[in-house]
C-alpha cells in the first residue's frame, strides 16, 4: 500500500496539468468542508440549546445536552445537503444583464439551477423544521388536536400546518434570493488574508443575514396567513372530512399565539444560520489560494497550462489567484519564472504575459462593442418647435396673431403625438435583453416588455433601459485584476530579477495593452448614459459603474507603480509619443 501511495504521488508530481491537478485539490478540499461542517454543525446546536432560564450555566449546559447531540445530527445532515447543492451551483463568473430586470433574468437565465435551488432549499427548510418540532416540542408540533372533556373525533392542528406551509415559504425565499442575488458566484478573498480570519470577517454577516431574512420571510407570512390562510385551513379540513371523520369545534389562531411565533422564529433564524455557515465554508474552502504549480516538476509549464484552461473557469481563476501570489510574494519562484527562456514555444516570460495581455485587451474589445462612442446628440424636437416659434413672432415687425400661435401650438401637439407613436414603435421593434436572453427567459421578458408598454411608466421605464448597457466586459473582473497586477508586478521586477533582460523589450506594448484599456473606461465612465452614467442602477450589480471606477483604479495604480519604479530610467525607454505624453503625466502624478 505505501509503495502504491508513492507511485501515486510520483505520478502526480510529474504532471504539468493544472486542471488535473487543481481537481484534485478541491476533491480534497470538498472532504476538508464536510469535516468542518461537523464543528460548524455543533455551534449551531449549541447556539440552539442555550435557555436563558440557566442563568450563567446555561452554555455549559447547551454544549452537554443530549437535544444538542441530536440536533448536531440534524445540523450536520442539512448542512452536508448545502454543500453538494453549491457545488453544483456555484458560478466564478458573472452573467451579463443589460435591463433593470436583472434579478428577474438571473431567475429565467438556468431554470434547472433556479429549480434546483428552490427545490433543494424548501427539502432542507421541511426537514429542519420536523426536526425541531422533535427536539424542542411545544402545541404546535401536534399534528391533531383533541376535544377537551369528552372523547369526540380529532381536528387538524392549525398551527402545525401552519408550520408546514412557513418551512416551504422559508426554503422557497432563500432559494430563489441565492439565485437572484448572485450569491452562487464565488467571492474570492484577500490572498493575504487566513482562513481563519476570513471566517471570522464574515460571521457576524451570517448572524445579521439569518436574523433578518428570517424575521422577514415570518412577518410576510403572518400577513399572509392573516388574509388567506383561515379560508385554505378550512378547505384542507373539509377535504379531509370527505376521507376521514374529523370535528370542526373552535380552535385558537396560530397568528395570536406567544408560542407558535417564537416557536416559528427560532426555527427559520436557526436554519438559515445553518445553510450560511455551510455556504461560507463552501465559498472558503473553494476559493482559499492554492499551490496547485508546486505539486508539479515542472511547475512554470504548469501554472501556464492552467492560465490556458478555459474549460473550466474555477481552475483558471485560480491558476492567476497562482500567479499573483507568485509574483507578489514568492521571489525564488519570480526569478525562475523571468529565467526560463528555453522553451519551444518562446520564453516562459512572453507566453505568461501574453495570457494577461489577452484577457486585458479581451475586456477592452468588450467594452467597444458593447459600449460603442455615441455621436453629440442633435436637439430635441421640442427645443427646435421653441426656436422655430420664436424665429416666427420676433421675425415680424407687427408681431404674430393669437390664431398663428394657437395654429403653431397645434401643430406642435400633433408632432409630439407623432413622436410617441414613433417612440413606442420603436421600443416594441428594440431587443432590450440582450442577445443571450434565450428560452424561457426571452419568452417571459419579452411578455412583460409588451405589459409595460400599455402604460406611460412602463414605456419610460423600458426607454431607460435602452440606456443601461451590458457589463459583460466585467464577468471575469476579479481575474482581470490579478492578471493586471501580476504583469506589472513582473515588470517592476525585472529591474533586479531578470538577468536576461527579456521584459525590457515588451515594456511598450505592455503600456499601449493598459494605456487603451485606460481610455476606454474612461470613455465609458464619462458618457452620461454609459456604465457609470445616468442610465445606470446602484441597486443592478450589473449596471452600476462601482466595477467602472474600480477598474479605473486598478490600472491607474498599475502605471503609477511602473512609473515610480522606472522614474529613473523614463528617458531610457522605447516609447511613441502618446505613450510618452501619457506616461508623463503619471510621472507628474497627475493622471
Amino acid at each position: 500500500m505505501d509503495e502504491y501511495r508513492r507511485n501515486a504521488r510520483d505520478q502526480t508530481v510529474a504532471s504539468a496539468d493544472f486542471a488535473k491537478l487543481g481537481l484534485l485539490i478541491l476533491r480534497q478540499r470538498f472532504i476538508r468542508a464536510c469535516i468542518y461542517q461537523l464543528a460548524f454543525a455543533y455551534i449551531a446546536a449549541v447556539v440552539a440549546n442555550i435557555n436563558l432560564r440557566n442563568g450563567l450555566l446555561s452554555l455549559v449546559l447547551a454544549m452537554f445536552s443530549s437535544r444538542t447531540l441530536g440536533y448536531t445530527v440534524a445540523a450536520y445532515v442539512a448542512g452536508l445537503g448545502v454543500l453538494a447543492v453549491h457545488s453544483q451551483l456555484y458560478r466564478v463568473t458573472r452573467a451579463a444583464h443589460i435591463s433593470h430586470f436583472s434579478q428577474l433574468q438571473r431567475l429565467l437565465r438556468d431554470p434547472k439551477s433556479t429549480g434546483l435551488a428552490i427545490f433543494a432549499y424548501t427539502l432542507l427548510s421541511c426537514y429542519l423544521f420536523t426536526i425541531h418540532r422533535g427536539i424542542f416540542g411545544g402545541r404546535v408540533t401536534q399534528m391533531w388536536l383533541y376535544p377537551e372533556g369528552y372523547y369526540g373525533p380529532p381536528q387538524l392542528n392549525p398551527g402545525w400546518l401552519a408550520s408546514w406551509v412557513l418551512a416551504a415559504m422559508l426554503g422557497l425565499c432563500y432559494g430563489i434570493r441565492l439565485v437572484a442575488d448572485e450569491r452562487i458566484q464565488l467571492a474570492f478573498p484577500s490572498i493575504e488574508q487566513s482562513r481563519v480570519y476570513t471566517f471570522k470577517d464574515r460571521m457576524p454577516s451570517s448572524f445579521s443575514r439569518a436574523f433578518h431574512f428570517s424575521l422577514g420571510v415570518l412577518w410576510r407570512f403572518w400577513i399572509a396567513y392573516l388574509l388567506f390562510g383561515w379560508g385554505a385551513y378550512r378547505f384542507v379540513c373539509s377535504a379531509l372530512g370527505k376521507v376521514m371523520t374529523t370535528s370542526s369545534y373552535g380552535v385558537d389562531n396560530p397568528l395570536f399565539s406567544i408560542s407558535s411565533i417564537i416557536f416559528w422564529f427560532h426555527s427559520s433564524t436557526l436554519a438559515v444560520l445553518t445553510w450560511e455557515f455551510a455556504h461560507q465554508l463552501f465559498e472558503l474552502v473553494i476559493t482559499e489560494p492554492t499551490h496547485i504549480n508546486e505539486l508539479s516538476l515542472d511547475r512554470n509549464l504548469c501554472l501556464l497550462n492552467g492560465l490556458k484552461c478555459i474549460t473550466n473557469p474555477l481552475i483558471q481563476h485560480l491558476a492567476y489567484q497562482e500567479l499573483y501570489r507568485i509574483t507578489e510574494f514568492s521571489t525564488a519562484q519570480r526569478v525562475e519564472l523571468l529565467a526560463d527562456i528555453d522553451r519551444k514555444n518562446g520564453t516562459m516570460w512572453s507566453q505568461i504575459s501574453g495570457q494577461c495581455v489577452s484577457v486585458i485587451k479581451m475586456a477592452t474589445e468588450k467594452l467597444k462593442t458593447q459600449n460603442p462612442a455615441r455621436p453629440s446628440k442633435a436637439p430635441s424636437s421640442q427645443t427646435s418647435r421653441q426656436k422655430l416659434l420664436n424665429k416666427n413672432i420676433v421675425g415680424r415687425s407687427d408681431g404674430a396673431s393669437m390664431a398663428d400661435i394657437l395654429r403653431q401650438n397645434k401643430n406642435g401637439g400633433a408632432d409630439t403625438q407623432a413622436a410617441s407613436i414613433k417612440a413606442t414603435d420603436a421600443l416594441r421593434t428594440v431587443n432590450l435583453f440582450g442577445n443571450e436572453a434565450q428560452g424561457l427567459e426571452k419568452y417571459v421578458l419579452t411578455v412583460l416588455r409588451d405589459m409595460l408598454l400599455k402604460s406611460t411608466l412602463g414605456q419610460r421605464i423600458l426607454s431607460r433601459s435602452l440606456r443601461a448597457h451590458s457589463t459583460d466586459a466585467f464577468s471575469n473582473f476579479q481575474q482581470q485584476v490579478w492578471a493586471i497586477r501580476s504583469l506589472m508586478r513582473l515588470v517592476q521586477c525585472s529591474i533586479s530579477d531578470d538577468e536576461f533582460g527579456i521584459v525590457q523589450a515588451d515594456i511598450s506594448s505592455v503600456l499601449e495593452t493598459l494605456f487603451a484599456y485606460l481610455s476606454e473606461l474612461e470613455r465609458s465612465a464619462a458618457q452620461p448614459d454609459g456604465l457609470g452614467g445616468v442610465g445606470a442602477r446602484s441597486h443592478n450589480i450589473q449596471l452600476t459603474s462601482h466595477q467602472t471606477q474600480a477598474m479605473i483604479q486598478v490600472v491607474r495604480n498599475a502605471l503609477y507603480l511602473f512609473t515610480t519604479t522606472f522614474y529613473s530610467y523614463l528617458n531610457m525607454l522605447k516609447l511613441s509619443a502618446t505613450q510618452a505624453h501619457k506616461l508623463q503625466a503619471f510621472a507628474d502624478f497627475q493622471a
